[in-house]
């Protein structure tokens, strides 16, 4: 009788502490940021759909999409890998722009593609590609843009720890697998290095009061799959028009690799052809 009181005692510490460890791991999968922060290995990331539409008094249409994939390093971010197309086409780009336009203006209608690795930004495509050297399909920029038209996709980067923890701290609704809230360009631009390479000007006053209204949506591990944001273009001197920017994420977790284009196939700002200067100063919405 002892033995089996014994054994008894001894399967029901067995559960408490199965029950006690699964509901820490529950407990810590339940928090978006740690959920996050689980996913920083090198040599892996997560891929990304980003759709822009603009929604102005005539209506409502598509913008832009892009595509792309954050590495992941030990700490977080180090690497990206993205491409933007415009649905624009290059006839009405030509319309729009008339004989003032700068030349390269069309390149918008082409896709762009920018890699950046650590702090520096390769772009090719684009209306940058229109004044590239013909040997070169690449140009280098330290410090650079997500692109020409980066500050024109999603600018709220949930991969980032301290911008999700911001967004979370702001967040209004929170129930089993959606969060909501707003929060400013200048709270953005405090917190996110992906926001502050977007838009690389830091927000005036006036800007840095746009909200932005979030939604962002989580699985079962408590990663994101969905995140919307819209906001006003009032601030950025289009006024009456809203952007609203929906982000897919799949696959955390899947091996990603990211690298810096051949050296032989890359030119320098110096490197650009005589024009570029003009085109690509070209205020797509706001300054």
């Amino acid at each position: 009788m002892k033995r089996h009181i014994a054994g008894l005692a001894c399967a029901a510490a067995a559960v408490l502490s199965v029950s006690t460890f699964a509901s820490t791991a529950h407990a810590q999968a339940a928090d978006p940021v740690t959920a996050l922060k689980g996913e920083f290995t090198s040599g892996h990331g997560v891929s990304f759909v980003d759709t822009t539409k603009i929604n102005t008094p005539a209506g409502n249409f598509v913008f832009s999409q892009r595509k792309g994939a954050f590495q992941f390093g030990a700490s977080g971010i180090s690497a990206s890998d993205q491409t933007t197309k415009l649905r624009i086409k290059e006839s009405l780009l030509e319309e729009l722009g008339g004989e003032d336009a700068p030349e390269g203006f069309a390149g918008l209608a082409k896709p762009e593609r920018t890699i950046r690795v650590k702090n520096v930004s390769y772009i090719s495509g684009g209306i940058f590609g229109e004044f590239l050297p013909a040997e070169k399909t690449w140009l280098r920029i330290p410090g650079g843009p997500i692109g020409v038209t980066g500050k024109l996709s999603q600018l709220v980067n949930v991969a980032e720890p301290a911008t999700l923890k911001s967004l979370l701290a702001h967040a209004t609704t929170k129930r089993s697998g959606l969060y909501s809230g707003k929060i400013t360009f200048g709270e953005l631009y405090k917190v996110s290095p992906w926001f502050r390479t977007s838009v690389l000007v830091k927000p005036s006053s006036s800007e840095a009061k746009t909200v932005v209204s979030w939604k962002l949506f989580v699985g079962s591990d408590r990663l994101a799959t969905r995140l919307t944001t819209t906001y006003s273009t009032a601030g950025l001197g289009a006024k009456g028009t809203n952007l609203t920017v929906d982000s897919r994420y799949t696959g955390w977790g899947s091996k990603v690799t990211v690298k810096a284009p051949p050296a032989g196939e890359i030119a320098e700002l110096k490197d650009l052809e005589e024009g570029a200067d003009a085109a690509t100063s070209i205020p797509l919405l706001g300054n």
